[in-house]
């Protein structure tokens, strides 16, 4: 089966590759990636616990 990509496809897939090149050239130092996982794993479980109840 062939893969057809419309424009909106082609959009995204190269705003991807953008992103992708930028973030091999400008790499996160290790304490700005951890304090982001912390930052991210605080926000989920702030939303899991105002969705649970």
């Amino acid at each position: 089966m062939e893969v057809i990509l419309n424009e909106y496809h082609k959009k995204v897939n190269a705003e991807m590759r953008t992103k992708v090149e930028y973030w091999k050239a400008h790499p996160l130092s290790r304490t700005e990636s951890l304090k982001r996982l912390r930052l991210l794993r605080e926000q989920r479980l702030a939303s899991l616990s105002n969705w649970q109840g």
